[in-house]
């Protein structure tokens, strides 16, 4: 063993330090995977020069690292959950209600109104004065046509020409 050997173990502990501290920086700021990929990288570079130093100091660190990752990235994931950021990216049941709540009242099945544009078969009518998506049943039907309502699915209109 020569003296620049005996600095690897403790080169092999910084990588893997600045591994983990890389890990918690990714959790908050959003990179896009790049942080996540430099911590990996680093890892995996700590288990090598430990490996270069003694395959058991590597074998240790391989499997310290086996079973910390996941734990870490679980509870990385519930502090992650509280933080502002992902607040912001995480959809709640307030969210949902709240946009429930505030989309607009759809026709009911049966009432009439008049085609925007030419619903060949997918174009716009005009309902009380809203642009609403529709499709027809069968045939196209002709801009200032009056179709009458058969479904409403998921926001768009099911229509058909009205009898006159």
């Amino acid at each position: 063993m020569t003296p620049d050997d005996s600095m690897l173990p403790a080169l092999a502990l910084i990588l893997g330090g600045a591994a983990l501290a890389i890990f918690v920086i990714e959790l908050f700021v959003p990179t896009g995977g790049v942080l996540a990929l430099l911590c990996g990288s680093l890892g995996i570079a700590s288990i090598i020069v430990g490996f270069i130093y003694s395959p058991t100091f590597g074998m240790i660190l391989l499997a310290t690292y086996s079973i910390a990752a996941p734990i870490l990235i679980m509870v990385g994931l519930k502090f992650w959950a509280k933080s502002p950021l992902a607040k912001r990216m995480i959809l709640t049941s307030a969210d949902v209600t709240r946009e429930a709540s505030t989309t607009a009242v759809l026709p009911d099945i049966g009432e009439r109104c008049v085609a925007i544009t030419a619903l060949r078969p997918i174009g716009f009518v005009d309902w009380k004065g809203m642009r609403l998506d529709a499709t027809t049943e069968t045939d196209f039907i002709d801009a200032g046509e009056w179709v009458e309502i058969t479904a409403v699915r998921e926001g768009a209109l099911r229509v058909r020409r009205a009898n006159a």
